[in-house]
């Protein structure tokens, strides 16, 4: 469960819990395997990423935007000298 977000771990845990609860100890550990299997059958299905993913599409969000922000200032700066 690794690479699953901390929410649908969450998630997760409380669908077990609840089950756990519904059936009989002696069927308990089966439901509890079909369960949390069939739940990472259907979250990896899903658009979503891990924490890890999204941070480093984060730093890599704010370094393309230093290096935008760095572009537009040369520019600024190549079109004020061209105006002289």
């Amino acid at each position: 469960m690794n690479d699953i977000p901390n929410a649908a771990a969450d998630i997760i845990q409380r669908i077990m819990l609840t089950a756990k609860a519904a059936v009989p100890e002696s069927l308990s550990n089966d439901v509890r395997e079909n369960v949390k299997a069939a739940i990472q059958d259907v979250i990896s299905d899903l658009d979503v990423v891990t924490r890890e993913e999204l941070d480093i599409q984060k730093a890599v969000l704010a370094k393309t935007r230093a290096k935008v922000d760095e572009m537009e200032l040369v520019i600024a700066e190549l079109e004020r000298k061209l105006e002289l």
